[in-house]
């Protein structure tokens, strides 16, 4: 897996705290922007994220590369409705038997040497189904769902401060996508260290697990 900035709106803490500033203020940006300090980015961003005033982090967004994860991966992150994604379309591209990620604890299973066995039939039969002139957007039928793809995924920050990173980020999230957010959360960070200061699981804002049973690693989110 590789998760890596494509592009990303240019000073993102300070483009959501103008917008903050100006939803509060009778003074025009226009007359203050050029007095505007980092104190000034971390007064504003800090107010609209502790009253959940959050519209304004709409006005800066993030676009990813992931690469070499599976359609169990973004059939998850398509979910995730504001965003924009443009994925590698199997109506032009020939996935190979190679191109099959499976988990570890499938590798580990007393099954797997069958579930392998199986996996090289229906590349086989997709090959040759290709190879007969079907259409490659009804050969793909046979593929599985564990077949690796690439996409490119633009989501604005409150949709990842708010949304994405909140339910994916936790441990009970399905492994493949919250380890594509722990990363995208890792450049975030790096970009915009005001707005994601304290992002993460659900219960590191909230104090608490919504889950209903804390999981191993809930004490160190809340402290």
């Amino acid at each position: 897996m590789n998760v890596q900035l494509v592009t990303y709106t240019r000073d993102p803490d300070k483009v959501c705290a103008m917008a903050a500033y100006v939803s509060a203020s009778s003074t025009p940006l226009s007359e203050f922007s050029e007095a505007w300090t980092e104190e000034d980015t971390k007064k504003w961003i800090k107010i609209v994220v502790d009253r959940g005033h959050t519209s304004v982090l709409e006005h800066a967004s993030f676009t990813f590369s992931l690469e070499d994860v599976s359609r169990v991966c973004t059939h998850q992150l398509v979910r995730h409705r504001i965003a924009s994604y443009t994925q590698q379309s199997l109506r032009r591209v020939e996935p190979k038997r190679e191109s099959f990620k499976a988990p570890e604890t499938v590798k580990n299973s007393v099954h797997y040497d069958k579930a392998s066995h199986i996996l090289d039939k229906l590349y086989e039969v997709y090959d040759a189904l290709v190879d007969d002139d079907v259409p490659k957007e009804d050969a793909r039928f046979v593929l599985p769902m564990g077949t690796k793809t690439n996409l490119l995924v633009t989501m604005n920050c409150r949709e990842l401060y708010e949304v994405f990173f909140p339910l994916r980020c936790c441990t009970r999230a399905q492994w493949e996508i919250r380890e594509v957010a722990w990363k995208m959360l890792e450049i975030c960070k790096e970009k915009a260290p005001i707005i994601f200061k304290n992002s993460g699981p659900r219960c590191k804002k909230l104090g608490y697990c919504p889950e209903g049973k804390p999981c191993k690693d809930f004490k160190k989110f809340v402290r």
